[in-house]
């Protein structure tokens, strides 16, 4: 029996991965898959709440070290200057490489190339990479001498890093998840809903590092 994706208005097409594409129907609906979907938004309503919701923790928790910055330029200033630059630098290519990644997994899954596993397990070793390279750069740190009561910019440093990697830790379950989903021979509608939905959540963590990059590690006074 021909094994079928479901598409998201109802129709059903062969399994680009195994099955065969017969009728002009099934061939319409299958091309109507491998372009993005247009006038929808990607994944869950809740999901694009939630990363609203995020981004505006994260940008006052940015006002604040801002502040706290301008307070006390000279401290925030110096104390920048000891960070190692190379760990921020790798990191952030780590983070757009598996959000390239990401893209291309989710159009592998429309267009049926068989290859959106292998991306998706690609960019969970990018997050594992960033994972390990963060606390390198943490014990480098602290065997310098500084810790989050060094300064406030150390305590900033620590906090919004910190709370920046739970997010990555929590993405990465969320790879492993769409890696799993990537696998099943049919996919339904809802199934490429949610690996939309966990695909924009690990591009919201890249969001943040592109900006607390720059914030943390290159902005002088």
């Amino acid at each position: 029996m021909t094994q079928g994706v479901q598409d998201p208005l109802g129709g059903l097409f062969s399994d680009p991965f195994h099955g065969t594409v017969r009728g002009e129907a099934i061939r319409a609906a299958q091309e109507r898959e491998r372009k993005p979907l247009r006038g929808r938004i990607p994944g869950e309503v809740g999901i694009w709440v939630f990363i609203f919701g995020d981004m505006m923790a994260f940008g006052l928790m940015f006002i604040v070290f801002m502040s706290a910055r301008m307070d006390e330029p000279e401290t925030f200033e110096q104390s920048r200057r000891t960070l190692h630059l190379a760990f921020g630098a790798l990191n952030t290519l780590l983070l757009l490489v598996g959000s390239l990644l990401v893209v291309r997994g989710i159009r592998a899954l429309r267009t049926g190339t068989g290859r959106a596993p292998l991306l998706f397990a690609l960019c969970w070793l990018c997050g594992l990479c960033f994972v390990i390279n963060k606390f390198i750069e943490y014990s480098w740190v602290t065997g310098d001498g500084h810790t989050m009561g060094t300064n406030m910019f150390y305590g900033y440093y620590f906090m919004l890093t910190g709370v920046h990697l739970l997010h990555l830790l929590l993405a990465m379950v969320g790879m492993a998840l769409m890696y799993r989903i990537s696998k099943r021979d049919v996919l339904a509608a809802k199934d490429m809903r949610n690996i939309e939905a966990l695909g924009a959540y690990w591009h919201l963590v890249d969001l943040l590092w592109v900006i607390l990059f720059p914030l943390i590690y290159l902005m002088r006074v």
